[in-house]
């Protein structure tokens, strides 16, 4: 040990002492800063530090809430005189640090939205502040598939898979291949099955701005019910044919990860562990969910990305469809159509929406509406209002099909010549020359005539 003389070490006490005075200095000037800033934002009231949830899920889906976090703990009196506008109806609820603002239907297409806050309320010190959240919601857009002509045709045009944006009258042409038996939107893109002239089906998944990618089947077959999901991330099919070691599949349920389709097409499995057969499936709006009807009547809830078990739903009648803007599936029960609420499991009847027996078809907009179609005309029915007419089909046409928009309040109504002929498709065979007619369910209002057939709405 080097030892120093008590000389030296007196030399550097006084600069010690005066750095552990500048020390303690440094360290009441930070404390004081520190209180004079916490001092301050108590003084000012609460900023909205961010937002959870996507608002533009609001013009397909009720019930989307989005969640605004305060910087510090609010009071519950900060959602008095909330609003929004354009005005909609919403509830607001105020939780800790945060506030929930939960639409309760749907909102506009191609709009500019601002939720005002006039007294967000600190809970401890009651000092406010305003604050404000703005979103614009996208527009409102429907895709169609325009063939080029009869399936045995020699050369000519390709089919075409067209997206049309209503709210600025623009098109855009997503995939287009000799053969597209069917397709599906995801959002981003669309997954088309296209058909070879001997029958076989591939996979390609399209998108603006990227080349397309061919997805996995599990061997060689035929393929159906083409579906996609943006919220599971998810694309499916049922596929009957040869997989791999002479596996033989029988409308199998087939599910594709869009964002690594080199993982392979992976077979759904029942609540057995045997690969599930499915009648009829779709994805739950919203979630990363399906529910899939087996050819015995059992309803399944899988997630598709497999983090959980299949659900067993039970046996309560024919799957339809989703309920618009909704998470709700339409059934066919032994009593009539009903409503199944996929979160909490209850089934109820649709009121005052039957049938016509003269009726072609028949769309539920919810437990109480729906709109029914002949070759001639659409009606919109409800519970407590007489029907009234939304469309007829003009001199020479006739009405084929009638699919409506995710939140309910648009058709697409398919019409054809009464002349047409059949484009002999070996599967999903459609009318040459269709074209699809976009109004406004409430009042009728005509939005627009676009060219093709199988809308995205008809899932």
């Amino acid at each position: 040990m080097t030892r120093t003389s008590p000389e030296a070490e007196a030399a550097r006490s006084p600069s010690s002492r005066r750095w552990v005075v500048a020390g303690i200095a440094v360290v009441v000037c930070l404390a004081a800063v520190s209180t004079t800033l916490a001092a301050a934002a108590l003084e000012r009231g609460p900023r909205i530090r961010g937002v959870d949830g996507d608002p533009s899920l609001a013009v397909q889906q009720s019930g989307v809430t989005l969640v605004l976090r305060a910087d510090q703990p609010l009071d519950p009196r900060s959602a008095e005189g909330v609003r929004v506008e354009p005005a909609v109806p919403f509830e607001v609820e105020v939780t800790g640090s945060t506030m929930r603002l939960r639409f309760t239907g749907t909102v506009d297409h191609a709009r500019d939205y601002r939720v005002s806050i006039p007294t967000l309320r600190g809970r401890a010190t009651g000092a406010t502040a305003e604050a404000a959240f703005d979103f614009a919601t996208p527009p409102l857009s429907v895709t169609t598939l325009e063939r080029g002509g009869s399936f045995d045709r020699a050369g000519g045009a390709d089919d075409r898979i067209v997206r049309h944006d209503l709210s600025s009258g623009s098109d855009e042409v997503i995939f287009s291949a000799p053969r597209i038996q069917e397709y599906a939107d995801d959002g981003d893109g669309v997954v088309a099955a296209v058909l070879h002239a001997d029958g076989r089906a591939t996979l390609t998944r399209a998108g603006q701005g990227a080349d397309p990618v061919p997805l996995p089947l599990p061997g060689d077959g035929t393929v159906g019910l083409l579906r996609a999901s943006a919220d599971a991330g998810r694309a499916g099919f049922v596929f009957t044919g040869t997989g791999a070691q002479a596996q033989s599949y029988i409308s199998t349920l087939f599910l594709v990860d869009l964002a690594d389709p080199d993982a392979g097409a992976r077979a759904v499995l029942d609540l057995d562990g045997l690969p599930l057969q499915a009648d009829s499936w779709f994805f739950v709006p919203g979630s990363s969910y399906l529910v899939a009807q087996a050819p015995t009547g059992s309803l399944i809830l899988v997630d598709a990305t497999g983090s959980a078990p299949p659900r067993l739903l039970g046996e309560v009648g024919a799957l339809r469809a989703v309920l618009p803007a909704s998470t709700s599936l339409v059934i066919d029960g032994s009593a009539g159509p009903a409503v199944l609420d996929l979160t909490n499991g209850t089934l109820s009847d649709i009121v005052g929406a039957a049938a016509d027996e003269v009726s072609t078809g028949t769309v539920f907009l919810s437990d109480s509406s729906s709109v029914q179609w002949t070759a001639e005309d659409v009606v919109r029915r409800t519970a407590t209002e007489p029907p009234a007419g939304v469309f007829r089909a003009g001199a020479g046409g006739r009405i084929e099909e009638v699919c409506v928009s995710p939140s309910g309040r648009f058709a697409a109504i398919g019409v054809v010549r009464a002349d047409a002929g059949i484009d002999d498709y070996p599967a999903r065979a459609e009318w040459l020359g269709r074209t699809s007619t976009v109004i406004d369910v409430s009042s009728g209002t005509r939005l627009a005539e676009v060219p093709g057939t199988r809308p995205d709405w008809c899932a």
